[in-house]
């Protein structure tokens, strides 16, 4: 793709997986790119906006509501279906890690209209899942045991510890470490 472009905030760039490990073959990446998004949008009182990703996770709480809304993404465009104005993004200081709050649009500038409606007294930061990395890590309906290469796709990308997962039988404590670094970009309950 020569861009990586398209960031969830589990996994980094999402790629498919061949996995081995029931035959004894190493577990390989067979793919890369996923044109599917899962995105929690967190509207905020402009005054009250979070600046920075960190200030995000702790911030995540006092959005004043939140809506979760699966998005397309078109590869040759660098941008999510609606527009969500990503390409402003990865033209400026760029995500990092599938958080990013969502810049207006410029006229003259790189970008496009933002497509969902956010009154102008309100900044809305948005978090980034791949589907399968949602259906894993945060929605827990996953029915296949995730890949260990793809697992240590996702250490990395979250920076965590991967040298005790060696197998199946490690999985479910890794798993749940994810899960609950996940949660820290979730909303709140209640």
């Amino acid at each position: 793709m020569g861009v990586h472009d398209f960031r969830c905030s589990v996994c980094g760039e999402p790629g498919s997986y061949t996995c081995g490990e029931k035959t004894g073959e190493p577990c390989e990446q067979e793919g890369f790119g996923e044109d599917q998004a899962v995105l929690d949008l967190f509207f905020f009182a402009e005054k009250d906006a979070p600046a920075s990703v960190e200030a995000f996770e702790q911030a995540r709480g006092r959005a004043l509501r939140v809506e979760t809304k699966p998005f397309g993404y078109d590869w040759g465009d660098w941008e999510f279906e609606p527009s969500l104005n990503y390409r402003e993004v990865l033209m400026g200081p760029g995500d990092e890690v599938g958080v990013w709050a969502l810049q207006p649009f410029q006229e003259g500038g790189e970008g496009s209209p933002i497509s969902i409606e956010i009154p102008g007294n309100e900044q809305v930061w948005a978090v980034n899942y791949c589907p399968p990395c949602r259906a894993v890590f945060v929605d827990g309906e996953s029915t296949e045991e995730p890949c260990i290469e793809y697992l240590r796709t996702v250490a990395e990308n979250l920076r965590l510890d991967f040298k005790g997962v060696r197998g199946s039988a490690d999985k479910p404590g890794f798993i749940a470490a994810v899960r609950a670094q996940a949660a820290r970009r979730r909303p709140v309950p209640g």
